[in-house]
């Protein structure tokens, strides 16, 4: 394959978040796909990215170009925000403590979900995967339950999961997660020495009128990047995000946001959904320093 056709993705996740592949399978996959430069991004943990071996003889082969990265969710009244972070030191104090207090409170917001459904829907899960799910080697989060559910034959789909318990239930349950508020996220991210970026803005539900506000707000906190081009973006979403960097000054990021068949089993990597995005260059790697 040659330079032209070398494409970019800056959103990713292994098993130590959500997503379905080790570090090392993903990372093979990349080079399959003819991925040059790729993000591994898991939620709320670095442990993914301190996984790769960057000795192996197919990376250094290839040449592909690995950046440390994370995705942080942030506390909203409504929607969904994650604030994406490049290129952050994986040896900062601050940022190994505050993983392990995310990954605690992983296990008591999944915990409160459980409760949750087992009261609206009489859904019950066995001690012995309680015991697993508790124990498990990565973040948890709503797949983890969903895949239980799958499971236990309660509904077909990681998504009809979704649909058909985990989304009121995450609702319902919300107020009782610990999480951190948007500007400790940047905060965290900064100190690190990486990069934040707003991911899949359209997550938020806002107008493009509250969009605009809040986006000049978490600039005055140090946001330096939007992701532009991501697999769920329309192709008028997209153009506004373009729209909003360009006004801002921000930084432009974008990649498919990958997890694997069984989670999000439309988005592959590289090219998104049915081939909707193929990114060969973002500015914000100008100010990135892959390794």
């Amino acid at each position: 394959m040659n330079k032209e056709e070398k494409l970019i993705d800056l959103h990713t996740h292994t098993r130590y978040s959500d997503g379905d592949l080790f570090p090392d399978e993903l990372i093979r996959l990349s080079i399959e796909k003819g991925i040059d430069t790729i993000a591994i991004t898991d939620h709320d943990t670095i442990e993914g990215i301190k996984h790769v071996n960057r000795n192996d003889s197919l990376i250094i082969d290839s040449k592909i170009k690995i950046i440390n990265g994370i995705e942080l969710s942030a506390k909203v009244p409504k929607g969904r925000m994650h604030i994406l972070g490049y290129d952050i030191d994986l040896k900062n104090k601050e940022l190994n403590k505050k993983m392990e207090e995310l990954q605690n409170n992983s296990i008591n917001s999944v915990l409160s979900i459980i409760e949750q459904i087992k009261r609206d829907y009489s859904i019950i899960f066995t001690y012995q995967e309680l015991k697993e799910l508790v124990n498990a080697p990565h973040n948890l989060g709503r797949p983890d339950i969903a895949k239980l559910i799958v499971k236990n034959g309660y509904a077909k789909t990681i998504q009809e999961a979704f649909d058909l318990y985990l989304i009121e239930a995450y609702q319902k349950t919300r107020g009782n997660n610990k999480g951190l508020s948007y500007p400790e996220c940047i905060n965290l991210i900064l100190n690190s020495g990486g990069i934040p970026v707003l991911a899949h803005p359209h997550s938020l539900e806002l107008s493009e009128k509250k969009l605009l506000l809040l986006i000049k707000e978490m600039i005055n906190n140090g946001l330096q990047g939007i992701e532009v081009y991501h697999s769920n973006h329309t192709k008028e979403q997209t153009e506004l995000y373009l729209k909003i960097a360009h006004k801002y000054n921000l930084l432009i990021s974008g990649g498919t946001d990958y997890h694997g068949k069984s989670v999000k089993p439309d988005i592959e990597l590289a090219t998104g959904i049915k081939g909707n995005i193929r990114i060969r260059s973002l500015s914000i790697l100008n100010h990135i320093k892959t390794k």
